[in-house]
């Protein structure tokens, strides 16, 4: 299902579909009918766009509170990170920004089908800042040392391993070390799971 203000945006994201294999069994550019042509439509993928009558995040929660849940894949036109962190605690799949090109989104869409995260790296950027305590001290086995939240937040401004490397000085290898270890401390897979963990548990400042 598309959701988008823009029929001409509808009409392009749909076109992405269908060349995926895709069958796009609704389109809206109304926020309110989204549960409900889900549920009515079965759509099992939800690529949401912007609306004028609800938010994103309040279209995800809506959505989230489905039997089943689709998967969401939001399109993101400003960079907010207040919005950003609230998609990310809804547990939206794909977050990316409303101006990608075909083979960007088609790669977003294979990958959150598989059942991974995808957050657009321009958008991981607006996330990224100092990495503070959270308000409430999180278990032991939760706390991230302080290299370990340096390394977070580069990986926050989209840095590739080796170029977190190279800021802090470390080998390669030993950026791998503490990505493993935050993995573990975030029940994370990868570095898109570990940013939406991080901001769930409050450790963006």
């Amino acid at each position: 299902m598309v959701v988008d203000d823009v029929a001409l945006l509808r009409l392009g994201i749909a076109t992405v579909l269908e060349a995926m294999g895709v069958d796009v069994v609704a389109e809206t550019g109304c926020g309110r009918d989204v549960p409900r042509l889900v549920q009515e439509c079965r759509a099992g993928i939800v690529v949401l766009g912007i609306v004028a009558d609800l938010a994103p995040p309040e279209i995800v929660r809506r959505l989230k509170a489905l039997d089943p849940p689709p998967v969401v894949v939001a399109l993101m036109q400003r960079t907010h990170r207040e919005e950003l962190a609230a998609l990310l605690s809804l547990d939206t799949e794909g977050l990316v920004v409303r101006s990608a090109g075909r083979e960007e989104l088609t790669l977003v869409l294979e990958h959150v089908v598989k059942g991974e995260r995808v957050v657009s790296p321009v958008l991981l950027a607006a996330l990224a800042g100092a990495v503070g305590p959270t308000e409430l001290d999180p278990p032991d086995e939760l706390r991230l040392t302080v290299r370990e939240r340096e390394v977070l937040a580069l990986l926050a401004e989209g840095r590739a391993n080796r170029e977190i490397a190279g800021a802090l000085f470390v080998t390669l290898a030993t950026v791998k070390t503490h990505l493993a270890h935050i993995y573990t401390k975030l029940g994370a897979r990868n570095r898109n799971e570990a940013l939406g963990r991080a901001v769930e548990l409050g450790l963006f400042a």
